[in-house]
């Protein structure tokens, strides 16, 4: 991935996201025409199954089924789109990377969507409803990949909620409860 331009990494958990899959496969043409690279995991099964499909993709798309280098893929990005479970966010909040959350609404409680509510109402995070993926995604990451301004406030504020210590933290509290 070339340094100089915008690169979008894509993660839908490891096993992709069918909504944010089709609204790239969809619209990807915006996102090259405007000169960003993809780093798009999609998850085995949709790999699978649009694997002649996806071949021919430019090569400003990096498709791939699974990203096991997770920090490699971070730094390289500049802006991210991920769903919106507890590790994604906290990861996200770690690397403090500009972001748009899908929620999925197929979780208990609809508890990603909360998640991404509590980054959203902090200016932290912009958010994407499954039911607008298609039509909304690709828009509203290219309007975040223009806005240098918006980016870093979504940086900072992301930062600001980040639990570095958090394996620690936790570690004493079981020390406490079990003396």
């Amino acid at each position: 991935l070339p340094s100089s331009a915008p690169v979008l990494l894509v993660v839908g958990g490891s096993l992709g996201a069918r909504s944010i899959n089709n609204a790239l496969l969809k619209n990807y043409t915006q996102l090259i025409d405007a000169g960003v690279h993809v780093l798009w995991q999609t998850g085995a099964v949709f790999y699978e199954q649009h694997r002649a499909t996806l071949a021919l993709l430019p090569e400003q798309l990096k498709v791939v089924p699974f990203i096991k280098e997770m920090d490699m893929a971070y730094a390289a990005a500049s802006c991210v789109i991920s769903r919106a479970g507890a590790l994604a966010i906290s990861e996200l909040c770690l690397v403090a990377k500009p972001c748009i959350l899908v929620p999925s609404p197929y979780v208990s409680e609809d508890h990603q969507r909360k998640n991404a509510m509590a980054l959203v109402n902090k200016q932290a995070a912009l958010m994407v409803l499954e039911s607008d993926t298609e039509t909304d995604l690709v828009k509203r990451a290219l309007a975040l990949l223009a806005n240098t301004s918006e980016q870093e406030a979504l940086k900072t504020n992301i930062a600001a909620l980040a639990k570095p210590n958090a394996t620690a933290a936790i570690v004493d509290e079981i020390i406490k409860l079990v003396v």
